[in-house]
């Protein structure tokens, strides 16, 4: 027996919801490369000194999600006031890489689903075959 599109739609509904638990919200992974090998993030702008307060935040902004991005010359200038357009402007570069993240992992939630539905499937077809 197969199942419907709406009934596995609905399956996935369920379980796609409960997939994106804590594993799915870890932190990324760097994508800048240390010249050893290893995976290092970098920070981009030369004005922000490692002890200052904010340097995860920007880190993890524009070295991890690569959401924010300075000025030309290579300096974040975060003691400038920002007006609300360049708010606006990093608040939707923002958005769409958590859009983009969000829509790559319900497409691995949807994959992981349907070969659970298929596997269950087949495991119920042995059954009836019993």
């Amino acid at each position: 027996m197969t199942l419907s599109t709406p009934l596995r739609r609905a399956i996935m509904l369920g379980l796609g919801t409960a997939m994106l638990g804590a594993s799915s919200l870890a932190a990324p992974v760097p994508s800048a490369q240390a010249q050893d090998g290893s995976s290092e993030l970098v920070m981009p702008f030369s004005d922000v000194p490692e002890d200052h307060w904010a340097y995860q935040a920007l880190l993890n902004l524009a070295g991890v999600h690569g959401c924010v991005s300075g000025y030309p010359d290579g300096t974040f200038q975060g003691d400038n006031t920002v007006s609300r357009y360049e708010f606006a402007a990093g608040m939707d570069a923002c958005m769409a890489v958590l859009t983009q993240m969000v829509v790559q992992q319900q497409q691995e939630n949807v994959q992981e689903v349907n070969a659970i539905i298929d596997a269950m499937e087949e495991s119920l077809e042995e059954l009836r075959q019993l």
